[in-house]
């Protein structure tokens, strides 16, 4: 330091040594950290070991107390199946200690209900003797009588056997006759159908020839181009559309019914088929023309 002022050595020195004094504080204060880091990894460590050893003594003990239940529960089975067998045992023992007078009044019972009971089976045995042979003789008049109803049966038997034949014949001859019936009434509904169309025909030859006479003439030209229509009154025909077409026929249609006389031109140089000339053509007088009218 000179003239009151700081040198750059000094400076740089000043600076040297509070990095060597910073230095090795920083790392003290890490080495602090990492032990009470490893402080506490070791705490933690020992606390779940503890845990662990404390579940481990738990669950052990729970599966000994079960063992221990089911050991009580078997010996309490085996307790009373021994109690039910001492009880069955001394109830055979008391009737064993009867008393030989019981058991002589017993036995005399029992030989008195014995007679009674042959008594009474040899008299039920002459009953059936008796009833046997009433029965024997019942026996056969019930198989004569079962040999002529096998007879009857069997005459019944032949009877509707001959009786199914000739219904299957009948019945035979009725399919016959549906079938001729059915032929007939197909034969009738041709011949009504023809009489139909003749009478159709024969009605179109009664009524009179299509004819301008008398009528108002609306002529129509059809051809690729466009439509034309020349209404009665106008000199000369004139592009339409076919809804403006169809708006005008229906007016005319209207105003003079059964006076109007459509003529449908189809030009040589129409470009149109045969097809589609004729179903315009059939279109137009079938809607507008008197002629097509009921």
């Amino acid at each position: 330091m000179s003239d009151g002022h700081f040198s750059f050595a000094s400076l740089i020195s000043s600076r040297d040594e509070y990095e060597e004094s910073f230095w090795p504080s920083f790392t003290d204060i890490m080495m602090v950290i990492t032990m009470i880091f490893l402080i506490v990894t070791v705490a933690v460590v020992l606390t779940n070991t503890r845990l662990l050893d404390n579940l481990r003594h738990s669950v052990l003990a729970e599966q000994v107390a079960q063992q221990e239940a089911q050991k009580l529960a078997v010996d309490a089975q085996r307790a009373a199946q021994e109690a039910q067998k001492a009880n069955q045992q001394a109830e055979f023992q008391l009737k064993a200690n009867a008393t030989l007078e019981e058991q002589l009044d017993y036995l005399q019972q029992r030989t008195a209900s014995l007679e009674m009971d042959l008594l009474r089976s040899r008299a039920t045995t002459e009953e059936a003797r008796a009833t046997s042979t009433s029965k024997d003789a019942e026996l056969a008049r019930l198989q004569a009588l079962s040999s002529t109803q096998a007879d009857t049966l069997g005459l019944r038997d032949k009877a509707i056997q001959e009786l199914q034949i000739t219904l299957e014949s009948k019945e035979t001859d009725m399919a016959g006759l549906r079938t001729k019936v059915d032929e007939s009434e197909k034969k009738l509904l041709s011949m009504q159908g023809e009489y139909t169309e003749l009478d159709q025909k024969y009605q179109k030859l009664l009524k009179p020839a299509r004819s301008t006479k008398g009528k108002q003439v609306v002529e129509v030209v059809y051809s690729k181009s466009g439509y034309s229509i020349r209404k009665p009154g106008e000199a000369s025909s004139r592009s339409v559309t076919r809804a403006a077409l169809e708006s005008e026929l229906g007016a005319l249609k209207a105003q003079h019914s059964t006076d109007l006389y459509v003529k449908v031109i189809i030009p040589n140089n129409s470009g149109l088929s045969y097809n589609d000339a004729w179903r315009f053509t059939s279109d137009m007088l079938s809607k507008y023309d008197y002629y097509a009218a009921p």
